[in-house]
């Protein structure tokens, strides 16, 4: 029987922001490219806008991007929603269905570059 790693508390707290975002940091993982807008914008709707660029910024933040995007801390909801020209309020709305969090999640990656690892990727690592 496998015996858990962290507990259930311990896994909560790491699949959700920070509570506060070093202003550095917000700076440098929120600031949105004219690309990265190019992207958002490309969504139906402020809030699947607003919602895409807020998974792009988690992943590019933490490697990862919480299930409800509506508690990252305020701040950065408005400061990204600024960058868009859109009411930070609109972030209620997203991820009410659990394919467009999902479908979103993958455009982001695939934007970002991500990719599974291929065997020759561990033996660079090892390396």
């Amino acid at each position: 029987m496998p015996i858990g790693f962290l507990t259930q508390a311990e896994r909560d707290r790491l699949n959700r922001f920070p509570d506060h975002i070093p202003h550095d940091d917000l700076i440098a993982f929120f600031t949105l490219s004219v690309s990265d807008q190019d992207q958002a914008r490309r969504q139906r709707g402020e809030y699947n806008c607003l919602g895409f660029a807020l998974q792009l910024c988690a992943l590019r933040y933490l490697g990862f991007v919480p299930d409800m995007l509506a508690n990252a801390p305020t701040l950065a909801i408005e400061f990204v929603a600024d960058q868009l020209g859109l009411g930070a309020q609109a972030i209620t709305l997203y991820g009410q269905r659990i394919a467009t969090r999902t479908e979103h999640l993958r455009q982001v990656q695939a934007y970002l570059g991500f990719r599974k690892a291929l065997p020759g990727d561990f033996e660079d690592l090892a390396q």
